[in-house]
């Protein structure tokens, strides 16, 4: 989905382009943990009281549902459930 205007992609961009390496690097890091945070309490409000197994299970789940194989996934839950 792609809602933003193109001069507003463009000015971000020049945001973004602006700022040194070592802070580019950093927002990345500070989005990846918001979206975790994001993911880790919609599973809470959906699941309240989960294991914390359960919890790693529907992480993965949903934050990887789009970038590994069905297989893999499964293969990587059971090995959680295994330990």
């Amino acid at each position: 989905m792609n809602d933003t205007p193109e001069y507003i992609h463009k000015k971000q961009l020049e945001i973004i382009l602006s700022k040194s390496t070592q802070e580019r690097i950093l927002m990345g890091l500070k989005m990846m943990e918001d979206a975790r945070l994001i993911v880790l309490n919609s599973i809470k409000k959906d699941h309240p009281g989960i294991s914390e197994k359960d919890m790693k299970i529907e992480f993965i789940k949903r934050y990887y549902k789009n970038e590994l194989s069905e297989e893999y996934l499964n293969d990587v839950i059971r090995w959680i459930k295994e330990r």
